[in-house]
């Protein structure tokens, strides 16, 4: 009878280690964010404060597109636009949603510019944070800001 109880309960533990608990994945959701996009210019930094910023991923959450806007890249530069990064690339984890493109053209006023083609994106959105940065062409950005809530 005793055999029959042991058996039993070392049945139960393999089934136990069999069925590893996963952590949960954070899903990427659609939200805006706010905070300081810093352009490398002439060799200084050139902060634009307060900027707005889209995170949209697509349906199936594997690529989002950022839109920046109201940017102005130098500050000579007489009016602000909006631009979108494209097919960036998501993995989520349980902790974060870390974003990754080598390379992808923005689009900006209507249509795509190659001259400032996006290289090396690198960030990651964590505990209600968005951080990131790039190469516009050869220009270093940055992003960093927390998210708007509505």
């Amino acid at each position: 009878m005793k055999t029959n109880k042991l058996f039993v309960a070392l049945a139960a533990l393999a089934l136990l280690a069999c069925n590893k608990i996963e952590p949960e994945v954070i899903v990427p959701e659609t939200a805006d964010y706010q905070g300081t996009v810093t352009v490398q210019y002439q060799g200084e930094p050139y902060d634009n404060e307060n900027i707005e910023v889209n995170f949209t991923p697509s349906e199936d959450g594997k690529t989002a597109s950022i839109t920046i806007f109201k940017i102005r890249f130098v500050p000579q530069m007489p009016v602000t636009i909006d631009v979108t990064i494209p097919h960036v690339g998501l993995t989520a984890t349980s902790t974060e949603v870390i974003l990754i493109c080598d390379e992808v053209i923005p689009l900006a006023m209507g249509g795509e510019f190659p001259r400032y083609t996006v290289t090396n994106l690198t960030g990651s959105i964590k505990d209600g944070s968005l951080e990131f940065s790039l190469n516009f062409g050869d220009i270093p950005t940055t992003f960093k800001g927390h998210q708007l809530l509505k």
